[in-house]
C-alpha cells in the first residue's frame, strides 16, 4: 500500500478540506447515534415514571427513532471514522484506531444484543399494562427497567471510553 504525501493514504492531511468534512460528518454522527441511543433509555425511564399510559408514545417514538435515525447516525459515524483513518493522517496500526473500532464495534454488540431488546421489552410491558383492566406494570415490567438501565449505563460507559481514546490516542 502507498503512502502518499503527510502520511496519509490519499495525501490530503489533517488541514485539507476533505478530510475536516468527513471529520464533521463523523462527529454529528456520533452525536446523533449515540446521543440518540442515550436518550432511549431516558424515554422510556421518563414513560415508567408518568405511568402506563404514556407507554404507547414512547414506544412508537423509540422504535422510530431507534430503527431509523439513530442507527444509521451510529451507522454513518463508524463508515466515517473509517474515512477519515484512510484521507487523514492516521493508519488502522495505530493503538487508538484500533481500540476506537474495538469499542465502536462493542457498543454495537451492546446496542442491539441488549439495550435496544430490552427497551422493547419494556415498552412492550408498559403499553400492555396501559390497556382497560390490566394491572399497574410489576414483577417483570420491573426487571426489565433494571436491566434496561443497567446495559444503558454500559453503553453509555463504552461511548465515553471511545471517546476518550480519540481525544488522547494513546499509544503502547
Amino acid at each position: 500500500m502507498a503512502v502518499g504525501f503527510g502520511g496519509s493514504l490519499l495525501g490530503l492531511g489533517v488541514d485539507s478540506g476533505w478530510y475536516q468534512a468527513v471529520l464533521v460528518v463523523h462527529l454529528a454522527s456520533a452525536v446523533v447515534g449515540f446521543g440518540g441511543s442515550a436518550v432511549g433509555t431516558v424515554m422510556l425511564r421518563r414513560a415508567w415514571a408518568e405511568g402506563p399510559d404514556a407507554a404507547a408514545a414512547v414506544r412508537r417514538s423509540f422504535e422510530f427513532a431507534s430503527n431509523r435515525l439513530i442507527d444509521m447516525a451510529a451507522y454513518l459515524a463508524g463508515i466515517a471514522g473509517v474515512v477519515a483513518v484512510i484521507v487523514g493522517p492516521w493508519n488502522f496500526r495505530q493503538d487508538w484506531v484500533t481500540i476506537a473500532f474495538v469499542l465502536y464495534f462493542a457498543w454495537l454488540a451492546i446496542a442491539h444484543g441488549a439495550v435496544r431488546p430490552t427497551g422493547a421489552r419494556l415498552a412492550a410491558a408498559l403499553e400492555a399494562a396501559a390497556q382497560p383492566g390490566s394491572p399497574e406494570p410489576a414483577g417483570d415490567a420491573e426487571r426489565l427497567r433494571r436491566r434496561a438501565e443497567l446495559w444503558s449505563a454500559v453503553s453509555n460507559l463504552v461511548i465515553v471510553a471511545a471517546i476518550v481514546v480519540m481525544v488522547t490516542k494513546p499509544s503502547w
